[in-house]
């Protein structure tokens, strides 16, 4: 244990501690460590509130931590009630959720899962249809949604740390739900695992051996989804809002698809926690394939939604609104020319004094300035070009400005005549002249700052 804790002893390891064997023991080892080489050691506790017991199990591991001088904090989810597997997922994400709040880098989470454990996460994730990358299982160090996670347990079997924690005394609860068959995990620990292991005594640690070797294909898929992502990139498109990401069509079409699969999925995971279905997948390249003009598929995560669409040449991933609130349905708006944030399309309008660029500052002394987003019919003589007017519907679709942007995108207006949109266009009437103070209108993409915000 030591040797994976060493690495990292200059770091605030926090310890999620249940207060059940595993963690127990855990506990009790980083917290000897702490004595004999200095490190920080905390204890992160929660409670669930699944058991009449939760509370109590709350207060004894607060004075365990005591006992060994140990920082405890503990938190309540409030999720008493039946229990199934999609409450157990649903507890996961927000008891992560909790340790990515209270751990700052370089802290690291530490967990006790063992090779037990993995044994039966392998099974678990076999029975559900699981990708190679699930398969995989888990790994000694990783990172969960920008967590450091460390795992030196995973090397060590059940029995092993069962025998540890009889040898030293170490107190530890026991969840009497730990032994119910009718949870998944527990009907494999109790039920499928010792007929493996009668049948053949090595079982264990063969399937860990084999989520190993799943792991190894998947770095190997990785490494070619890396250099086909940067193969396919889609460098010369016109979107003005936020992307995570664009790929050219043609050259996505061109691999295999086998490779188109598998660059899809190393382009979605490595953007977080984020998924899609392999259904959605492949429903995508089909239509994709066919030639479709805008097929789109909306990935499944925790965090702000994306959405993969389709533009022309580009396939690009970006943020999607977090509510039903079409830019279409916001009416129009007076607008003092003060920065503002506007929900539903995402947007904050930003003005700033300029010089001999943006708009006439004259227009921001008058009262008459308005905000719309239907385009309509609009004519338009852009400032910048051959000085030709044309629809502002051709102006978008000359600019190569994906559709699901210009419906963002704030149409100012002054005494009911257009004016122009922020970093895209202005109308040769209102633009100021060469030297001549000035206003430059700019847009920011809230979408993107939600999205760090998040992360």
């Amino acid at each position: 244990m030591w040797a994976q804790i060493a690495p990292h002893r200059q770091s605030l390891l926090n310890v999620a501690y249940s207060g059940g064997l595993d963690s127990s023991v855990l506990l009790e080892m980083c917290a000897s460590f702490a004595t004999t080489f200095g490190l920080r050691v905390r204890a992160l506790h929660v409670n669930h509130g699944w058991s009449p017991e939760a509370d109590w199990w709350e207060q004894s591991c607060r004075r365990e931590a005591k006992r060994l001088a140990v920082d405890f904090l503990s938190v309540r989810l409030n999720m008493a009630g039946n229990v199934n597997a999609q409450r157990e997922e649903e507890a996961r994400k927000q008891r992560y959720a909790w340790f990515r709040g209270q751990i700052a880098p370089p802290g690291l989470l530490m967990t006790a899962h063992h090779l037990d454990d993995q044994a039966e996460t392998f099974l678990f994730r076999l029975m559900r249809g699981s990708s190679i990358n699930g398969l995989a299982g888990m790994r000694p160090v990783s990172n969960i949604g920008g967590l450091n996670v460390l795992r030196p347990f995973l090397r060590c079997t059940r029995k092993a740390i069962l025998d540890y924690a009889e040898e030293h005394g170490i107190h530890y609860c026991s969840d009497p739900t730990n032994s119910d068959t009718r949870f998944d995990r527990n009907f494999l620990r109790h039920r499928v695992l010792p007929e493996f292991e009668m049948r053949w005594p090595s079982a264990k640690t063969s399937l860990v051996r084999a989520a190993e070797g799943f792991h190894e294909t998947q770095s190997l898929l990785d490494e070619v989804g890396a250099a086909d992502l940067t193969e396919c990139e889609h460098r010369d498109h016109g979107c003005h809002f936020f992307v995570l990401g664009a790929i050219n069509r043609a050259a996505l079409l061109r691999l295999s698809p086998a490779r188109q699969r598998n660059l899809l999925r190393y382009w979605v995971r490595h953007q977080g926690q984020y998924s899609m279905s392999e259904k959605a997948m492949d429903e995508f390249l089909r239509q994709l394939a066919q030639g479709a003009e805008s097929p789109t598929v909306q990935l499944s995560g925790t965090g702000l939604r994306l959405v993969i669409r389709v533009f022309r040449e580009g396939v690009f991933l970006v943020p999607d609104a977090d509510v039903e609130q079409g830019p279409r349905k916001l009416s129009t708006r007076a607008w003092d020319g003060s920065n503002l944030r506007l929900a539903g399309p995402d947007v904050e309008l930003q003005s700033r004094p300029a010089v001999g660029k943006g708009v006439r500052r004259e227009l921001f002394e008058r009262n008459g300035l308005e905000l719309r987003w239907a385009f309509g019919n609009i004519v338009v003589r852009p400032s910048e070009g051959s000085g030709r007017t044309r629809r502002l519907r051709i102006l978008f679709q000359e600019l190569g400005i994906p559709p699901w942007e210009r419906e963002r995108m704030p149409l100012i207006f002054s005494e009911g005549r257009f004016v122009g949109i922020p970093g895209v266009v202005i109308e040769q009437d209102y633009a100021v002249g060469p030297g001549a103070p000035g206003v430059l209108l700019e847009m920011k993409d809230l979408r993107h700052e939600n999205m760090i915000r998040q992360s």
